[in-house]
């Protein structure tokens, strides 16, 4: 007896990433996991258009791939909340004190190791224009810094340094018991500095690089904490060398000008879907003004299973 295989789909890699049109399937769940996996692997982050997902549809089409799907704590974005009740895992991206505000490339919550390994992000209204979310291949990234660069990666690593003087705190860490905050960035490497007040600082040192199957990988929140604190000059977050020292903004913005050369702009249809391996791909946002642009997304410690 003959062995059924999957129609192929249209599949066509971008700057970062790979678009697959699945407008013919008619039904998501007819989706080729297998070949998804795949281009995933190949490429890094993929693309879905034509699958019409709203919420619940999300949360089916995520749960083929991950077994599970963490809450957002312990994270910098104070206002990133449940974007569909009675579940916590279910994220918004929109809204709060970043509302049309454009965010710089980063990868998820790489100032902790308590990160997600795999994002998936699904629009249910995009921006009537711009709002798209970028994408960038942090292998891609790595290799295209100069030597000078790389090199002052390769020896050194970043220090993320971050800030509570009032009670952001509780919204961020989802509890008003400073012990649980204690307990929790002492299991997930972030050293906790109290300052017996009812304040305290989080301080986490990590390398600005990943080892992927695909190569050493840019990949970590330093351009994201560097816009907070120099652009929107808001002074609680602070990036720094390991030993406190500045970085150069020379090195930052020759990053910014490398990364925006190989950076893809999603240009969000509803019901689109994407796949963004954290371990290797940063992501970000472009500006908008329009209020009513929807963009969810939950978030997983686990890589996608292959079975």
């Amino acid at each position: 007896m003959a062995t059924e295989t999957a129609t192929p789909l249209p599949a066509a890699p971008l700057k970062a990433g790979v678009l697959i049109d699945a407008t013919a399937l008619g039904d998501p769940a007819q989706l080729d996991r297998g070949a998804i996996l795949a281009e995933l692997a190949r490429h890094g982050a993929v693309v879905v258009k034509g699958l019409g997902l709203d919420k619940a549809g999300f949360v089916a089409f995520t749960e083929r791939y991950v077994p599970s799907f963490m809450e957002y704590v312990g994270g910098a974005n104070n206002d990133r909340g449940s974007a569909m009740t009675g579940s916590n895992t279910v994220l918004t991206v929109t809204g709060g004190n970043t509302l049309g505000q454009a965010i710089p490339l980063h990868g998820e919550m790489f100032y902790t190791t308590y990160r997600p390994a795999t994002l998936f992000f699904c629009c249910q209204r995009p921006a009537d224009a711009d709002g798209e979310t970028t994408i960038c291949d942090g292998v891609a990234i790595w290799n295209a810094l100069p030597d000078d660069i790389r090199t002052l990666f390769e020896t050194k690593k970043i220090r993320y340094r971050r800030v509570y003087n009032d009670d952001a705190w509780q919204k961020v860490y989802k509890t008003d018991d400073l012990s649980e905050v204690r307990k929790l960035c002492e299991e997930t490497g972030v050293e906790f500095v109290d300052h017996g007040d009812g304040t305290f600082d989080t301080v986490h040192i990590d390398t600005a690089w990943s080892d992927t199957s695909a190569g050493r990988s840019f990949i970590n929140s330093m351009i994201v904490w560097a816009s907070r604190e120099f652009i929107a000059k808001i002074d609680d977050s602070q990036v720094r060398w390991e030993d406190g020292s500045p970085i150069d903004p020379a090195i930052l913005y020759k990053i910014h000008q490398i990364s925006e050369d190989l950076t893809q702009n999603i240009a969000w249809e509803p019901g689109m879907v994407a796949i963004v391996d954290n371990r290797r791909v940063m992501h970000g946002r472009r500006a908008y003004e329009d209020a009513g642009r929807d963009i969810i997304m939950r978030l997983s410690l686990d890589a996608p299973r292959a079975a």
